[in-house]
């Protein structure tokens, strides 16, 4: 294991050189080591991967690693837990997507549009997915006087709906293939209309 550990921190050094190229050179205290050669490899096989990646290949880079570190014993794979649950539930009838009422999901909608405009991809990617987080414990949208804070966006308060309709556009405008299960669709196709009105 300790073998294992010191030629990962081999293939991460010379990670770190590459990516400054070559401006570093981390990996020298490693060239004269017998983890060298084998460090290389696995920095070989991760950049081989990455130059076409795929959604799934980050399995395969781990077996890849096992294989040359012999730590294929050291674990295995399970499945994976949500078609676990849908294989377990497949009986139950899918859960309808949260709808809001219109007029204020409109209302807060066309505010994530004109919040968003203009800033970075990674920026509003952060503030959706911040939100994402926090709904994991839960997020109450039925009480506007129930506030909450982020950490992107600390100055302000917000309802748990205006939330809710700030991830909803944050992911429509960043991943618009995550499945929230919000359907917000009908208040933020309005909102953009009347958004794309205002700017021109």
């Amino acid at each position: 294991m300790y073998r294992a550990s010191i030629t990962l921190n081999c293939a991460t050094a010379l990670f770190v050189d590459d990516l400054f190229n070559s401006r570093t050179d981390y990996a020298a205290p490693y060239k004269t080591s017998e983890v060298f050669q084998t460090g290389r490899q696995l920095f070989d096989i991760w950049k081989k991967r990455c130059a076409d990646f795929h959604p799934g290949d980050e399995y395969d880079l781990v077996d890849d690693y096992a294989r040359l570190l012999k730590l294929q014993k050291w674990y295995t794979w399970g499945d994976d837990i949500s078609t676990a649950a849908a294989s377990t539930n497949n009986t139950e009838k899918p859960k309808a997507p949260f709808t809001a009422d219109l007029p204020e999901a409109y209302t807060y909608c066309l505010d994530a549009l004109k919040r968003f405009d203009g800033k970075p991809h990674d920026e509003i990617f952060r503030i959706a997915s911040e939100i994402g987080l926090l709904g994991e414990h839960g997020i109450d949208h039925e009480n506007p006087t129930t506030t909450y804070t982020l950490k992107s966006i600390p100055q302000e308060q917000f309802s748990g709906l205006h939330l809710m309709c700030l991830m909803f556009v944050g992911f429509k405008l960043t991943q618009p293939d995550i499945a929230t299960g919000l359907d917000f669709n009908e208040a933020y196709q309005l909102a953009l209309e009347a958004h794309k009105a205002s700017v021109h």
